[in-house]
């Protein structure tokens, strides 16, 4: 047995598996640590798989080297002082590229990230123009609004067949202004989906739509007229997009919404 080669053979394996080590342990702290949405699988299953699989090569590198060098006791000391020039060399030339190499792929993280949100984007507008210019006639219906418990109904089930029709959208909500106690609020219809009793009081408060001031003032500036764009966010692997229309000269604004739990590149 050639101690000398499976010696050099496990002290490479050794090494290029702690750099994989590294590299992996690296970027699941930045995936984690800035809430990046890039690869399409389970990131946690992933992540515990792969480092199994590295300690395992790891080990059986360390197991065999140590075994090796067991067997081979002598050593040549004047080959080691004729080569050390040569040996420093390669490893600040090495270390030198290690240390640029984290930078880089952290750009890479969030670049693929950033590809990935924009691609998220463009497919929940098309999706959106698409459904909206397919549906005029049932926008219409909502276009006339005022709170009663038939409007509540018609908006549930109209919405109910909207949302179902692409896939991207698995929730579609109808957000309409309106006053409660003379305080201005947002009303969102199309997040219940059940049959009301004949009993049962319908009341506003149960349909306020929550959101952040930051989105209030978007809203606020849609129903006046003054903003036409849509508004798209993500965070966490939320998706959302708010989408004004007008229909019949009245405004409303469409909520979509895409939940993924773990990020997707490509997808």
């Amino acid at each position: 047995m050639n101690h000398d080669r499976l010696i050099r053979v496990t002290n490479r394996v050794a090494v290029f598996a702690t750099f994989a080590l590294f590299y992996w342990v690296f970027v699941f702290l930045i995936i984690t640590a800035f809430d990046l949405k890039i690869f399409k699988e389970y990131m946690t299953q992933i992540f515990y798989l792969s480092l199994l699989s590295i300690f395992a090569i790891l080990g059986g590198a360390i197991v065999l080297n140590v075994m090796s060098n067991l067997s081979k006791i002598s050593t040549l000391l004047s080959e080691q002082r004729g080569n050390n020039a040569q040996i420093q060399k390669l490893s600040r030339t090495t270390l030198i590229a290690i240390a640029l190499s984290f930078p880089l792929l952290c750009g890479l993280l969030f670049a693929g990230n950033t590809l990935s949100a924009e691609k998220k984007k463009n497919m929940l507008i098309a999706a959106a123009q698409t459904l909206i210019s397919e549906n005029q006639t049932e926008l219409a219906s909502l276009s006339d609004y005022e709170f009663s418990k038939e409007y509540v109904k018609k908006a549930e089930k109209t919405l109910a067949v909207i949302k179902k029709i692409d896939k991207y959208f698995p929730e579609v909500v109808l957000i309409l202004p309106d006053d409660i106690d003379k305080k201005r609020v947002f009303l969102g219809f199309g997040t219940r989906e059940y049959f009301y009793d004949k009993d049962e009081v319908v009341e506003k408060p149960k349909f306020i739509y929550s959101a952040s001031h930051d989105e209030r003032l978007y809203l606020d500036r849609a129903f006046s007229g003054q903003e036409k764009n849509y508004k798209f966010s993500y965070r966490q692997g939320n998706y959302e997009l708010y989408f004004p229309v007008q229909i019949n000269g009245k405004n409303m604004v469409l909520f979509f919404s895409d939940y993924q739990q773990y990020g997707k590149f490509g997808s």
